[in-house]
Formats: structure tokens, C-alpha cells, sequence
């Protein structure tokens, strides 16, 4: 998913200082009352930060009666299981783990390592082979982990609450020790919770005052593999999940974020593009190659993580409506008429209300799932075309 990483920092912070005090490991001192006041006149930087992290847009929200929608998926229902027993604080404080992961992994990607523990070869793997595969620039794409281990360093957590909130420094240290020591505990795995890590995400670079360059990157968490490895889904999921946050890439190069509509239906809109891109790149014998039953495992992939937020910005769509994009890219694929050949992404003015648009050169009919086209008339320059032929030997 394309993540809304800043949008709900100030709840979580505020919620995080009132949960430490409630639990009796933070002192009171002048600044703890204040906090709240300091987290909603941040410096201009950590403005800065969060307003280019987060879509910035006003809620269209959708009608939730027009659609089937469960919360309940085997994957969703073991993460639920994972945090039995949990009280109303300790959701809070899992809440402030998640940014405090995301924010540390996104502002310092030096520090994130790149191995995947028991998935590391798929991931890597698949990610060469995406990046062979979209006539988009892969060197300018970072693939990090997403791990939990930094909930328990003091130093990093410190870190995160300075750049990332504002905090003095002196301030962002308390903060750091007390969230140290309530993760390092049982119920949080000692700060290794697969909630913690739950997610994957796409981010396009950005420039960040007092850290940097934030190069583009696809963020993969341990959590959400470990979940899909729980419910037999590991064969196939490192490589939907990262062939999904690719198509974000594509996405990013190839400006197809720009639409009409605001809120979730724009989020809806992208995510389940994204979607039929991954099963397009999975099914495709020039990508994944996956064969019937491994498509249908990779299509509960997608459907498995949908979710019922029609109103909020990072809806990705129901269930049903991703596990539907994702065999509609599988057909794209695999009823092509010329197997040998990829499509091409062009970016393209929107087709409004003509129903037709310009891609590859040749006018298409409009599919209603996306409003740009995918084109699946690219011509190699050469016949057969190699298979890691360099895009620049296209001709479109």
C-alpha cells in the first residue's frame, strides 16, 4: 500500500504520554504537561516532514451499504488472536509502536539492514525480477525490512521522538525509556509483536530538513509475512505483497496518482490498480510464471488483506474488490494473445468523458477499472526479444 505514515502521529503521541503516565513509569515533570501543546505546534521540519508523507486530502466518504465487506479473513483473525488479552493501554501503546517502526525505517534507511529472515530469497529475488520486468528505473528504488527490534533501543527511540515529533532531546530520552521498557515484555514479544510490523508500504522520495534525501523505497514488514506464512500463504505472498508495492512505483514513475477523485475512492482507486499490476507481473511468463494453483493462493493474498475503511484515506478496498482486481490482472495476463510480450505504462492525460485514450501510440478503449490504460501493444525491437533485454531497446 501507498502508507498515510504521518497521518495519525499526533494521536498516537498524545495517547502515549497519557497511557505512560496512567501506567505509573513516567514522572511528572514541567514538560510531561505540555507535551500535548508541543505535538500540535511542531517545527517547521517535522511540518515539512509529515505534509509530503501524508495524502493531504479531503474525505469523499463511500457508501458502506453498496458493498459486501467482512473484517474477518484468516489473516486478520490470527493477528487478532496474536493480541488476546491486550487491555485498552496496551492498544495505544501498540498504536505509537507501529509509527515509531515506521518513522524510524522511513527517516533512517541506512540503519534498516536488508535481509528478510526466512524470505529473504524470494523477496530479493522477486525484486531483481520486477525490476527487469516494468519499462520503469529500478536503481532508483531502495527495498528495506520493516523490524520491531528498535522498540527495545533506547538510542533509536530517542532518535525517532527528536526528528520525528520535535521533542527536546531531553524530553525524547524519557519518552525513549519508558516505551523501551513497557516493550520489552511478554505481551509484546519483547518488542518483536508481529502487530508491530504488520504492513507494507511504497514511499516516493522526498527531502527531509535535518535528516536529508529519503530515497524512493518498498518497505516490507516482518509482521505481515509472518501472518501470511501462519496461514499457508508463505509460498506465494513475499512475492504478491512486493509486486503489489512495485506497481506503487510504476505508479510514482509513470504519474498515475493524479485523478479527479479525493480521499478514499482515490486510495481505492490506486490500491486496486496496484493489485491487478502484481497479478499481472505473477502471472505473466515473462515475470512469476505462476501456474493455476499458485494463483489462486496469490488472489487470497490480496483479498485476504482488504479492508472495510470506507472512510478512511488509506481504504485499499473490500475483500472482494482486490481478490476481484487481482483475477482481472491474472486474465490480462494470461488471455493475452501474444504471451511473449509485456505491456508498457504510459502515462497519459486522463480519458475524462471520451472513453478513449492515446497509450503506445495506438488509441484504446477505456477500461472502468483504472483511468489511465494499460497497454499490451509494446513491440520489442528485436524478435523473440531476450528476456533481460534493457528497456531502452523497446520500441513503443
Amino acid at each position: 500500500m501507498r502508507n498515510t505514515i504521518a497521518s495519525r502521529l499526533a494521536v498516537a503521541v498524545t495517547a502515549a504520554v497519557t497511557t505512560l503516565g496512567t501506567v505509573g513509569l513516567m514522572p511528572p515533570p514541567a514538560w510531561a504537561q505540555t507535551a500535548p501543546d508541543t505535538l500540535l505546534n511542531l517545527p517547521a521540519e517535522a511540518v515539512a516532514h509529515a505534509s509530503r508523507l501524508q495524502a493531504g486530502l479531503d474525505i469523499e466518504v463511500i457508501d458502506p451499504s453498496a458493498y459486501v465487506c467482512s473484517t474477518s479473513t484468516p489473516i486478520r483473525d490470527w493477528l487478532t488472536a496474536s493480541k488476546a488479552g491486550w487491555t485498552a493501554t496496551d492498544h495505544n501503546l501498540a498504536n505509537l509502536a507501529q509509527q515509531l517502526v515506521l518513522l524510524d525505517t522511513v527517516l533512517f534507511p541506512d540503519d534498516a539492514g536488508s535481509g528478510f529472515g526466512p524470505f529473504t530469497t524470494q523477496v530479493t529475488h522477486t525484486f531483481r525480477d520486477l525490476g527487469r520486468f516494468w519499462d520503469i528505473d529500478p536503481g532508483k528504488i531502495r527495498l528495506l525490512p520493516l523490524r520491531s527490534t528498535m522498540l527495545t533501543d533506547r538510542a533509536k527511540l530517542t532518535r525517532v521522538f527528536t526528528v520525528g515529533w520535535g521533542f527536546p532531546e531531553p524530553v525524547s530520552a524519557s519518552l525513549a525509556d519508558q516505551m523501551a521498557t513497557l516493550m520489552d515484555t511478554d505481551k509484546f514479544q519483547h518488542g518483536r509483536h508481529p502487530g508491530f510490523t504488520f504492513n507494507a508500504f511504497a514511499i516516493n522520495g522526498l527531502e527531509v530538513p535535518g535528516v536529508g534525501t529519503v530515497p524512493p523505497e518498498i518497505v516490507m514488514g516482518d509482521g505481515v509475512l509472518a501472518g501470511m506464512q501462519a496461514v499457508g500463504l508463505g509460498d506465494v505472498a513475499p512475492q504478491a505483497i512486493l509486486a503489489h508495492e512495485y506497481g506503487h512505483h510504476v505508479q510514482y514513475q509513470r504519474d498515475l496518482f493524479d485523478s479527479d477523485l479525493t480521499g478514499p475512492e482515490a486510495s481505492r482507486r490506486t490500491e486496486l490498480m496496484a493489485d491487478a499490476y502484481a497479478a499481472y507481473y505473477l502471472t505473466h511468463a515473462r515475470g512469476a510464471t505462476m501456474q493455476w494453483k499458485r494463483v489462486q493462493q496469490f488472489v487470497q493474498v490480496f483479498g485476504q488483506l482488504g479492508d472495510c475503511g470506507f472512510a478512511g484515506d488509506s481504504h485499499h478496498g473490500t475483500p472482494n474488490q482486490r481478490l476481484h482486481s487481482a483475477e482481472w490482472g491474472y486474465g490480462f495476463s494470461f488471455f493475452s494473445q501474444k504471451q511473449g510480450h509485456v505491456m508498457c505504462i504510459r502515462a497519459a492525460p486522463d480519458p475524462g468523458r471520451t472513453g478513449r485514450l492515446t497509450c503506445c501510440s495506438r488509441p484504446l478503449k477505456t477500461v472502468a477499472v483504472v483511468q489511465r490504460q494499460l497497454c499490451s501493444r509494446c513491440r520489442p525491437s528485436d524478435s523473440p526479444r531476450r528476456r533481460n533485454a534493457p528497456i531502452s531497446t523497446w520500441s513503443r
